[in-house]
């Protein structure tokens, strides 16, 4: 069995996140893979491979790399 890495893990807790809540598109949204190129310098480990890319807020897009932790916010 394969043990998924800490951002396939992040990926996957998300999906869950976005499949057990209604959460609006306007806040997070499941953008697809891209690769994390070398005009992202945050993580230079992951230069070259495949991302997961969320869009949050409606105006910042991500790679999976990059979340660190999703809270619920009170109205």
């Amino acid at each position: 069995m394969k043990v998924p890495s800490k951002v396939e893990l992040q990926h996957m807790q998300l999906q869950a996140m976005l499949k057990e809540h209604c959460i609006p598109e306007s806040e997070l949204l499941y953008c697809g893979e891209r690769e994390y190129t070398t005009e992202y310098v945050a993580h230079p480990e992951y230069h070259g491979q495949l991302m997961h890319w969320y869009m949050i807020g409606g105006e910042h897009e991500v790679p999976v790399c990059d979340i660190e932790s999703v809270d619920t916010v009170d109205d």
